[in-house]
């Protein structure tokens, strides 16, 4: 997911999809083809109850990109993605390599359109400082929608200090589609030297229901050079679809400070819930990446969590992680 990452990079100005990574194996005349990839392994014990200790993957991907320069304004490319987590984990059904990513798009200047299967404009919101999830990461991740098979999605940048970007999901009601439903997202990121900030809205209609409800949320970083801060909000007036009596609000706070290749991270979220019924649930995170001076996309890290929901114990992780 493109989030505002604390303590990497605190604007999502966004490069052609999936070449920021990837390395070019085979360029000619007006043709690129990249190969990326993003591989993880860790040994985690997961927050709760009695959790025991595991290897997780997460994630393994290969990701494919191609482009054609039609000319010095305009570059067709796509993207082909395949995931290899279900296949390593065998825990799903479905055990085989999945596709993560399948779409065109065409490219104009700093203009971006494109169809198919991916990340929707709610997936660039929210403030990411954890390496596995406490309580929640944001509604939009939790009660919306973040990526889409029937996706139609634009992305634009105006004076090096806005971008925007906008998504909408057909319903598509057919064999060939998944049950994604119907929405609509925005999200608008400002940047100017060391501060960032964004808005997001998604209107959400479930498959299978008559009912739609609105996500929205805000965020905001700076990088003060010795520590990156990073704070979000988001809420959905969703009771109507989840039963819950009121709305729901999820907030972030995370802090990263570099510490020559180290990077230490801290952060707070709480989920709370206008249901008088349903208690409000905090949780904390402290983590460690190293990242190897002389490759830096290969990376080491551990963390530690925990929330205050009833018999909840903390749940550690430690694991690697190779980019290309």
């Amino acid at each position: 997911m493109k989030k505002l990452v604390i303590g990497v990079v605190l604007a999502a100005f966004l490069a052609v999809a999936g070449s920021a990574q990837a390395a070019t194996v085979f360029k000619k005349d007006n043709f690129t083809y990249k190969i990326g990839g993003d591989w993880q392994i860790q040994f985690r014990k997961e927050i709760g109850d009695d959790e025991d200790f595991d290897v997780e993957y997460d994630d393994l991907e290969i990701k494919n990109y191609a482009a054609y320069k039609i000319n010095d304004n305009l570059t067709a490319f796509g993207e082909l993605d395949f995931g290899f987590k279900n296949a390593a984990d065998k825990s799903d059904e479905d055990d085989g390599p999945h596709l993560e990513e399948a779409y065109l798009g065409i490219k104009f200047n700093d203009f971006k359109l494109m169809v198919g299967e991916t990340t929707s404009a709610g997936d660039e919101f929210g403030v990411q400082g954890t390496k596995e999830t406490v309580v929640a990461d944001d509604c939009f991740d939790e009660y919306g929608a973040v990526d889409g098979d029937d996706l139609i999605k634009i992305e634009t940048e105006f004076a090096d200090m806005v971008t925007v970007v906008a998504a909408y999901e057909l319903e598509a009601d057919s064999e060939k589609s998944h049950d994604n439903g119907e929405f609509f997202d925005i999200f608008v990121a400002l940047d100017i030297e060391n501060f960032s900030a964004g808005v997001a809205f998604q209107n959400m209609e479930p498959y299978g229901s008559d009912e739609d409800y609105n996500i929205w949320g805000i965020q905001a970083g700076y990088d003060a050079g010795f520590a990156s801060f990073g704070v979000d909000y988001s809420a959905t007036d969703a009771e109507d679809v989840f039963g819950e009596d009121g709305d729901v609000g999820i907030f972030n706070v995370a802090v990263a400070v570099p510490v020559e290749a180290v990077t230490f991270g801290a952060g707070y979220v709480l989920e709370t819930f206008d249901d008088d019924d349903v208690d409000d649930i905090n949780g904390w995170y402290f983590n460690a990446i190293y990242k190897f001076p002389a490759a830096k996309n290969v990376r080491l890290f551990a963390e530690i969590g925990d929330t205050d929901e009833d018999d909840s114990e903390i749940g550690y992780l430690v694991g690697m992680r190779i980019k290309f």
